[in-house]
């Protein structure tokens, strides 16, 4: 008889059109093997029926919790966190804590189930409402508090900095005070396990990666030009930072170097992106996509220029897994199993990924042996079959207090 397993998202992971939901998903796949599981879910209005559909074959019985709708204008976005600053918490902690879906929520953590999973720390200070007989599991898939630590690093005004501060300090907060609670911690690299370490007991912590399905292995498929790809959702800041960077400081230089060059950027709202970047001839705003890879397929080069973010790369792993060469920055690169030279090329000012850019577009043998030592780099770390191993080995251990 399998386990019941209560497993609460943020979001509804379908489509998996971003990290995040990528992880989920995953995470669902396997986790329906041995446990009958309870979805919950948080939404403003009736999630697509397609996107229910999706979860059907994992999910025993779906749950939507409602949400205020909320403006997404950039004055809205400015609103809502300068109250977060004033009252002293993290951008979407309360988001998740409104009072309908908190209440029905607390209800539902009340059912006795066997196992509770939450995912993200912005659920965290629900697991004060889970009863002590099940087992409270905790998937963080970045450190939060880090993260608004590297924000406020490179804000560009002072007041930014001081909004970033004041979160990156709530949310360590919340780290500290909840995570202890937990019986597991899921980490998505070592470098994250040891920055929750401060705030938990290590042997709490289990690394358990992300992890993307492995495509054939990679044979040369003859697509002429000179084609970049970048992927990700434009909502979120470093996203669109990146863009940002590599629009202003390296595309110039490569475009006066190889006049066909092509850049496509997969990601929901390209709206958010500067008009400037919007109106180049030379740059594809594909938009959300439900498949990225016939995109990425036709590209020689996927680009990484990250500066800021937690948690670990799929934008890579992606790369990786169709066997296409990636230029990322030492930060974009963080956490995975990274080399440069072997699998991937690293560069961090402008004029070393300008001229790492322009050597791998010259160089199909370089291409080719990037991306196939990255297909083999999941292969050996960060496919499906490796992440189930890791899973059914974090949850096999037994709790300790």
């Amino acid at each position: 008889m399998k386990r019941r397993l209560l497993f609460i998202s943020p979001e509804i992971p379908c489509p998996p059109v971003s990290g995040g939901r990528l992880r989920t998903l995953s995470l669902l796949r396997w986790l329906a093997c041995d446990f009958e599981i309870h979805g919950v879910t948080f939404a403003e209005g009736r999630p697509a029926e397609e996107s229910l559909e999706m979860l059907r074959p994992y999910l025993t019985k779906i749950t939507v919790l409602p949400l205020q709708p909320h403006r997404k204008t950039k004055l809205q976005r400015y609103a809502r966190n300068a109250m977060r600053v004033l009252r002293f918490v993290p951008p979407l902690v309360d988001r998740f804590a409104e009072p309908l879906a908190r209440r029905q929520l607390a209800r539902l953590l009340g059912n006795q189930a066997d196992w509770v999973w939450l995912e993200h720390l912005w659920l965290a200070p629900y697991v004060e409402s889970i009863p002590p007989s099940a087992t409270k599991v905790l998937d963080v898939h970045n450190v939060e508090s880090d993260f608004y630590h590297q924000l406020g690093q490179s804000a560009p005004s002072p007041f930014e900095r001081l909004g970033y501060r004041v979160f990156e300090r709530a949310a360590a907060k919340i780290e500290r005070r909840y995570l202890a609670s937990f019986d597991r911690i899921l980490a998505v690299s070592p470098e994250d396990r040891d920055l929750l370490a401060q705030s938990c007991p290590p042997h709490k912590i289990c690394i358990v990666p992300n992890a993307v399905g492995l495509g054939p292995p990679p044979v040369d498929n003859g697509f002429p030009g000179h084609a970049l790809y970048f992927a990700g959702t434009l909502e979120y800041a470093p996203n669109r930072t990146a863009v940002t960077w590599f629009y202003r400081q390296v595309w110039p230089q490569v475009q006066n170097s190889l006049r066909d060059v092509r850049w496509t950027i997969v990601g929901a709202h390209p709206e958010l992106l500067d008009s400037t970047i919007r109106r180049d001839p030379n740059i594809i705003l594909a938009g959300q996509v439900e498949r990225a890879e016939p995109y990425l397929r036709t590209c020689q080069l996927a680009l990484v220029p990250l500066t800021i973010g937690g948690g670990t790369r799929f934008k890579i792993l992606e790369a990786w897994t169709a066997g296409k060469a990636a230029v990322s920055t030492s930060q974009g690169a963080k956490g995975l199993a990274c080399q440069h030279g072997d699998n991937i090329w690293i560069a961090n000012s402008s004029q070393e990924f300008r001229d790492a850019v322009l050597r791998v577009l010259g160089d199909r043998h370089l291409q080719a042996r990037l991306g196939r030592r990255g297909w083999e780099t999941v292969r050996d770390h960060y496919s499906l079959e490796q992440l189930a191993f890791r899973l059914e080995t974090a949850l096999s251990v037994a709790p300790q207090n």
